[in-house]
């Protein structure tokens, strides 16, 4: 009886742990193009950024600083593979860039970050 008994907690702490696990994991970011940190010779004509968990539309945005201060960019869209992705209307020229994002995934809870590219002069 020690044994079955034994057995049974073991099986319900495994499955209470991956049920608590999966209801507490938040969304997180997980690539950008361009990619965090990147230096690029060209302007961007999109900004991308995937996570691990689907966004959610009505939460997601997308926002661009540069050295003159905010640039605007095109609607905020649902892409393809968990991502969020928004049009670069005009051409960027050389200098740092800063990407703000906000989304939130399958829990609900808002999850902000950041990321910077610079861009070069094109030789």
């Amino acid at each position: 009886m020690t044994t079955s008994w034994t057995r049974a907690l073991i099986v319900t702490l495994g499955v209470a742990f991956v049920a608590t696990t999966a209801v507490s994991a938040h969304m997180a970011y997980s690539k950008s193009m361009p990619e965090k940190d990147a230096t690029i010779s060209q302007s961007p004509s999109s900004l991308q950024v995937w996570f691990t968990q689907d966004p959610e539309p009505a939460i997601s945005q997308l926002s661009l600083e540069g050295p003159s201060g905010e640039i605007e960019l095109g609607d905020t869209e649902v892409g393809a593979e968990k991502s969020i992705v928004a049009a670069v209307p005009r051409a960027l020229g050389p200098g740092s860039y800063t990407v703000k994002w906000r989304s939130a995934g399958d829990d609900g809870h808002v999850q902000r970050g950041e990321f910077a590219f610079t861009i070069r002069n094109a030789n």
